[in-house]
């Protein structure tokens, strides 16, 4: 049996704000993966889903994200539609969900993307968010074989000028039920279980913000196999458990009105998995980052290009671990340093921003009449349209 890869809480996107009005027009996932991966440290759209309650920051908005050059299954679009002065509504299709399947239970039925619906109200303290993600899939082959699989998430939140707060549920699973024998008795594979976040921040000061954060989440999942009588000869049974836990601080400095530095710290983080196979085996991967250190700078060049540069570093230390119910326990470290370093620019255009993350090689080689080397432009965009 294969392995399951957790969904780990992983921080990625970055920003920001030079002035309200800006901002609202140029989060995007782009616009904070090209300075450097910084994370939650900064108000950002991208944020709400993780605080929902921050949507009501964003209200009026049309966000594009294209994440992958001509992939439509990475690319997909939001709407922030305000409904009154104090409340919103959202909705994103086709957003990416991460998840990795258990191996040896479904062929045909994935869970790649969802759809997220959010409302948002603002109250007298702080703004008020909830957030529904939905993704089904399904197949059958004539009478010989079912497979379906769901995905269902409820996050709610808390959100204010000096702190966010999101809570998070998620409840995947999948399911194979197929013929095995004469008497047309089913047998079922499945996979499911329940998943638990909590996410929270604070900013401190005004011109330079300080900003601490956690981010905590665990799950427990089962598969089952061959749960319904009579059992094929491969029955088993694996307990799947996941913790995630990130502990960082930030510093947000405006420089002036037209540059920003953005600096991260993560001073601890902690993912792991551990698979207990019955009558078998336990296993666990460990992950454990100590530390991460991010860098972004931001600059308005003019009032219709923007540029940004990022970079980050993060040094990990592996740990998998092998203990059969009979038999000596095998342990196994390894150490990895990361380093990254992005280029990226928006353009303005009226109601309209396109964020692009750019490929470094094109400064080294230059364009195709230059050197004769056809290099991508950028490596992503997102475009953001303000109404």
């Amino acid at each position: 049996m294969k392995t399951f890869s957790k969904v780990s809480v992983t921080i990625a996107l970055i920003a920001l704000f030079v002035a309200v009005a800006f901002v609202n027009l140029s989060a995007t996932e782009t616009r904070v993966v090209s300075m450097g991966g910084v994370g939650f440290y900064t108000k950002d759209n991208s944020n709400i889903f993780f605080y929902p309650g921050a949507i009501s920051m964003y209200t009026g908005q049309v966000v594009g994200e294209l994440r992958s050059k001509n992939n439509n299954s990475t690319y997909s679009v939001g709407v922030h539609y305000p409904i009154n002065d104090n409340s919103v509504f959202g909705i994103y299709l086709n957003r990416p969900t991460g998840f990795v399947l258990p191996g040896n239970i479904v062929s045909q039925v994935e869970l790649t993307h969802t759809t997220d619906l959010f409302y948002g109200k603002k109250m007298s303290q702080f703004d008020l968010g909830l957030r529904l993600a939905l993704s089904l899939d399904s197949y059958k082959s004539d009478t010989l074989e079912k497979e379906s699989a769901h995905y269902f998430a409820l996050g709610a939140g808390i959100s204010n000028e000096v702190m966010d707060l999101g809570l998070l549920a998620e409840m995947p699973g999948i399911s194979r039920k197929s013929h095995y024998n004469t008497d047309h008795k089913w047998y079922e594979d499945k996979w499911n279980g329940i998943a638990f976040g909590v996410s929270g921040r604070m900013f401190y000061g005004e011109k330079t913000k300080i900003v601490p954060l956690v981010n905590l989440k665990f799950s427990s999942t089962t598969a089952d196999r061959g749960i319904l009588l009579p059992a094929p000869p491969d029955t088993g049974k694996v307990d799947y458990k996941t913790f995630d836990l990130g502990l960082g601080v930030g510093l947000n400095h405006q420089i002036d009105n037209n540059n920003l530095l953005v600096m991260g710290l993560e001073v601890f983080g902690l993912s792991s998995l551990k698979q207990s196979v019955k009558d078998a085996y336990d296993s666990t991967t460990q992950v454990t980052t100590l530390p991460g250190l991010y860098l972004g700078l931001e600059s308005q060049i003019n009032s219709w290009l923007t540029g940004r540069v990022g970079a980050a570093q993060v040094f990990q230390a592996t740990k998998d671990t092998y203990k059969p119910h009979t038999g000596a326990k095998r342990e196994t470290t390894t150490r990895s340093s990361d380093y990254k370093l992005y280029f990226g620019i928006g353009l303005h255009f009226g109601s309209f921003l396109l964020d692009a993350a750019i490929n470094e090689g094109l400064f080294f080689d230059g364009p195709n009449v230059i050197s004769g080397l056809n290099n991508q432009v950028a490596n992503r965009l997102s475009l953001t349209y303000k109404f």
